[in-house]
């Protein structure tokens, strides 16, 4: 998963309405490019599902694992020592742009006991930030953060509307339930009526899904050692109108020690189910930090690696 551009470029998460239909009688009616676009669609939603919380995650800073908290400093940078985060309603009072990016226009209110952050990049002048194209807004809802002790379930609720980097747009809410237990951390996540519309192509896919991710810090303050399993699955429409479902069939594990693949699984299975076509079988491999996969179609398997992985934008 690479860190979260929203791939929207590659923005990564990060990221329509729901599908549904009946199967067909016919099942292996799509064409070799139809299969093709399956595969490479589910595997966006993948890139831009991992970009997504790796995303949301940075911004909110939230003590996953016992971990303690990163620094995140004022509106200028970090604050020497630490342990001051306005982001979260502590601290300085001014809007915090932090290691995310400096281009979006950000706010932050408190009221009832919850925190609102808008990421607003519509005046943006040129809707250029860094020779990126940007725009749209990035919306996280959560509560005020208890002490850093805390047990118990935190949910932060994340809105995209129009959100863009480079060539991708991103629509659709997403819901991350997080509970913290004796020093570990599990979030389930829902990812809903998202929409990812290449501006290039005018290609869009469209889908929701479900996931339960494990978060293990390794027991340490760095993220960068953090590995995540994964689980769940996706309900989809492909950018060429084909219907399927995805069912991560063997848990998916992210290391962000792989410098190479950042977000990228090195290992799990999915299987990819079109409303009407072969089933085909994703496998990420042993566990190596590498971007190579399978795909296995009526028994045959095809070797493929992932050319380009995807790298943060800051902006």
């Amino acid at each position: 998963m690479k860190n979260y551009s929203l791939k929207l470029g590659a923005i990564a998460l990060a990221m329509g309405m729901v599908v549904s239909c009946t199967k067909e009688s016919d099942t292996n009616s799509l064409t070799p490019d139809a299969q093709s676009a399956v595969i490479a669609d589910n595997q966006t939603i993948q890139d831009e599902s991992e970009d997504a919380y790796d995303l949301i995650d940075d911004i909110t800073f939230l003590p996953f694992g016992g971990r303690n908290l990163r620094e995140a400093g004022g509106p200028d940078g970090p604050k020497p020592g630490g342990g001051h985060f306005p982001i979260l309603g502590m601290g300085w009072d001014k809007p915090w742009k932090g290691k995310f990016d400096n281009c979006a226009e950000v706010t932050k209110t408190v009221a009832d006991n919850k925190i609102t952050i808008v990421f607003d990049y519509t005046a943006v002048a040129g809707g250029v930030c860094k020779d990126k194209e940007v725009g749209g807004k990035l919306t996280i809802t959560m509560p005020v953060k208890p002490d850093s002790g805390f047990t118990g379930t935190l949910t932060r609720t994340v809105t995209y509307e129009n959100l863009k980097r480079d060539t991708l747009v991103l629509n659709g809410t997403h819901t991350i339930t997080t509970t913290l237990a004796s020093g570990k951390a599990t979030a389930d996540e829902k990812m809903a009526n998202v929409s990812i519309t290449n501006t290039n192509t005018s290609k869009v896919i469209t889908y929701t899904s479900t996931k339960k991710r494990v978060v293990d810090n390794k027991g340490t303050a760095s993220k960068e050692d953090d590995e995540f399993q994964t689980t769940g699955s996706t309900t989809a429409k492909a950018s060429d109108g084909t219907q399927f479902t995805s069912t991560i069939t063997k848990a998916l594990v992210v290391k962000h020690s792989c410098n190479n693949a950042k977000g990228f699984p090195v290992s799990g299975t999915i299987e990819i189910k079109p409303f009407s076509g072969d089933t085909k079988t994703v496998d990420y491999g042993d566990g190596t930090c590498d971007l190579k996969y399978t795909v296995t179609v009526n028994g045959v398997t095809e070797e493929k690696e992932r050319t380009k992985p995807a790298k943060r934008k800051k902006g």
